[in-house]
């Protein structure tokens, strides 16, 4: 019995050590400390929209609460939608972030046949960013000096009136077609790459009116360019207080803000996501966040990330139902 033990302990000891080995890249890996390298921030639209714009700010304040080095790249295309696949196919290992707006996230699922993912099945979100209403806004010299006067004129000439927004099935396009519903309207759309196109050719005269973003035409606005005759749905913007809502106007729907978020790829590790809305929630209740952001236009407010889901689960049913009636799918 003896003997038979000394020559078991020694195959166990081996055995031990066999295991003690094979599990220290996992204990090395489950100990090291996120972030510890920099981090880059995918940004699904060119530089100076409104996702790139609240994008860097939102890396920026980041950086400060992790401690981090966060790196906004641009990578447009396709409504956001190409950013949004290249990042399922990144390591889920938390060092690639994702911003992404309401059409990346939501719209080109439901428009575009080539684009197969969900942004709740496929993402995860780790902060919504903020939220802009889209404006309906004229040249400062146009004859319609409110809303009512453009919906008469449209009214009185179907399909004369032209309006540009930043493409086909964008949340512009998907706005105008619910006030053109909700209020029996036709006119006509002219769709444009974004902001950067629509914005020159409504002030060279060449449209009568555009629905997009209000933060993108504030600018202008501000310039005495341009001139915004409503917000459409119900929230208001600080830098327009005098501009109505369409909900105030009494011309109510079920209209689309657009948003920015940001969101990591569905199996990121949950104590890495946990580091990452920590850090988001931080930021977003920051009062520097907030005065920096409503600078740009954009509306700030903290939500869950359950609460954002719900949101983009109600976005993407809206437009689901729109798309079908209009046949946009």
């Amino acid at each position: 019995m003896i003997q038979l033990r000394k020559k078991l302990l020694p195959a166990a000891f081996a055995w031990v050590q066999a295991i003690a080995l094979c599990s220290a890249p996992a204990l090395s890996w489950s100990q090291e400390k996120y972030p510890s390298r920099p981090i880059e921030m995918v940004v699904a639209f060119p530089a100076g929209g409104f996702a790139d714009v609240t994008g860097r700010i939102f890396a920026e304040e980041m950086s400060k609460v992790l401690n981090t080095p966060i790196a906004p790249i641009n990578k447009g295309g396709a409504t956001g939608s190409l950013a949004a696949t290249t990042m399922l196919n990144a390591a889920k290992d938390g060092y690639s972030i994702l911003v992404n707006t309401l059409g990346g996230m939501v719209l080109a699922p439901v428009t575009l046949k080539d684009v197969k993912y969900d942004a709740n099945k496929d993402f995860y979100p780790i902060a919504f960013i903020t939220s802009a209403p889209d404006g309906l806004t004229v040249r400062a010299e146009s004859p319609y000096k409110n809303l009512n006067d453009l919906i008469d004129a449209a009214k009185k000439n179907p399909n004369k009136l032209s309006y540009g927004t930043a493409g086909t099935g964008v949340g512009g396009h998907f706005n105008s077609l619910i006030l053109s519903q909700v209020t029996g309207i036709k006119i006509k759309h002219v769709p444009y790459k974004g902001g950067g196109e629509y914005i020159p050719a409504l002030l060279g005269g060449h449209l009568d009116f555009v629905i997009g973003t209000a933060i993108a035409t504030l600018p202008q606005e501000s310039a005495g360019k341009l001139r915004t005759l409503a917000l459409m749905g119900g929230n208001k913007m600080k830098e327009l207080p005098s501009v109505p809502t369409t909900n105030e106007l009494g011309i109510k729907g079920n209209y689309l803000d657009s948003w920015a978020g940001a969101f990591v790829s569905a199996g990121t590790p949950k104590p890495l996501i946990d580091t990452l809305t920590a850090a988001a929630e931080k930021v977003i209740k920051s009062k520097e966040f907030g005065a920096r952001i409503e600078k740009t236009g954009g509306v700030v407010q903290y939500i869950t990330p359950a609460e954002f889901r719900s949101m983009i689960e109600r976005d993407k049913n809206t437009a689901l139902e729109i798309a079908k009636k209009e046949g946009l799918q």
